[in-house]
């Protein structure tokens, strides 16, 4: 390819985190679409690979390691704000499963700050609908969409005191909301 495509996968027996930077594209992506309990694990190499978000859903260390000196986050956001508990065991064990994601993330972006510029775009919050809920797609889009330019033309504009401030600071509303 002329750019370089590197995917996050997880192992499903093992439970490593792996980069797939070689090999045929579709392979990859598909191994990084296979979503544990929708989609089956994708077999590349002899291992059996699911969604890379299982084992860390947004790799900045990746990046990090291949070079990257400036990452844009987006985080897929996650159930804050919530008026009431998730029913049921399903929607609590998704509900419990975003959190861990949102936690991982503010954690590597503490950990990671000083190794590139990180800009982390804020998570929609609330976020009332579930993350498998498919029915919303173009509605989650055109609010991701204007949330985003909505940051990125405060971003610009912010003056020096903002421009100090971390990734993580910037994201920690939206974690203990």
């Amino acid at each position: 390819m002329h750019v370089p495509l590197h995917v996050v996968v997880t192992d499903v027996l093992t439970g490593q985190e792996l980069r797939l930077s070689h090999g045929r594209a579709v392979d990859a992506v598909m191994a990084s679409a296979a979503i544990p309990g929708v989609f089956a694990p994708v077999e590349v190499d002899g291992r059996r690979l699911i969604d890379g978000g299982v084992s860390d859903n947004t790799p900045i260390s990746h990046a990090i390691e291949l070079g990257a000196d400036e990452i844009y986050v987006l985080p897929t956001g996650y159930a804050c704000a919530l008026h009431q508990p998730p029913r049921g065991a399903l929607a609590m064990l998704l509900h419990a499963m975003s959190l861990l994601i949102q936690q991982r993330l503010h954690l590597e972006i503490e950990l990671y700050r000083d190794h590139a510029k990180l800009i982390v775009l804020p998570p929609p919050c609330p976020q009332e609908i579930q993350p498998i809920d498919f029915a919303h797609a173009d509605q989650l889009i055109r609010h991701a969409l204007a949330d985003s330019r909505q940051f990125l033309d405060w971003l610009e504009h912010e003056d020096s005191a903002e421009a100090s401030s971390s990734p993580a600071e910037r994201l920690l509303p939206h974690i203990h909301t």
